[in-house]
């Protein structure tokens, strides 16, 4: 009966699919929350054949709810939205308060101060983006100070072999800022969203530094 089931310290959890192990106090870090209401017994939790306490929500979205409750971390800029999705169903008006829904734009906004000529890149890949023979496309960006090992192009060969599908971007900085690649990447699959442009493949780096990556767009509504 709710109330009297005891719960042990470490918990092992099954959210949708995602085996993941926390501990009881964090999962009841805020009394009122939901996640607190389930795992002190005041709430009926269903547990999975291995025993597993089951969660119905993607796994992969909510150990960013977990990261919160253990350390206080924010969620990357991709995946706000759907975190504060979770903050809302599960209660946790501290992690709701601290994602506005403008969070991946205050985020993108922050980025672009460190890249002043981003509208340039942004402007280049617009033109390219007309050019297109095919739904599919890369956005492939390398530094200046490149390394000899080259980037993991695996997929580039294999799903976008044509020079026509991919659009090429050399990025330059200050002696100051030295963004990665991904950083690029990431603000204009930002931008693309609202041209109905999305990232259906998450990018591939160099396998030394970095200092190369790659991003597949999807350019289908």
């Amino acid at each position: 009966m709710p109330g009297e089931w005891k719960f042990p310290d470490v918990v092992d959890l099954n959210v949708g699919g995602r085996h993941l192990t926390t501990s009881l106090s964090t999962l009841t870090k805020y009394p009122d929350s939901m996640l607190a209401a389930m795992f002190s017994g005041k709430q009926p939790v269903t547990q999975d054949k291995d025993g597993r306490y089951f969660i119905d929500v993607d796994g992969d979205v909510f150990v960013h709810v977990l990261n919160f409750l253990r350390f206080g971390k924010m969620p990357p800029p991709e995946r706000a939205s759907g975190v504060r999705e979770y903050a809302e169903y599960f209660g946790l008006q501290e992690l709701k308060e601290l994602l506005p829904k403008d969070f991946e734009k205050v985020l993108s906004g922050i980025w672009k101060m460190k890249l002043p000529n981003y509208q340039s890149y942004w402007k280049g890949v617009e033109r390219e983006i007309l050019n297109l023979s095919s739904k599919y496309f890369y956005i492939y960006v390398s530094a200046p100070d490149a390394c000899s090992a080259g980037s993991r192009r695996r997929t580039l060969v294999l799903q976008a072999p044509g020079s026509s599908n991919i659009i090429n971007l050399d990025l330059s900085y200050t002696d100051d800022e030295r963004p990665r690649p991904t950083v690029l990447l990431n603000l204009l699959a930002n931008d693309l969203k609202n041209l109905n442009i999305f990232t259906d493949y998450h990018e591939t780096e160099c396998v030394q530094c970095g200092c190369k990556a790659a991003m597949h767009y999807n350019t289908a509504s």
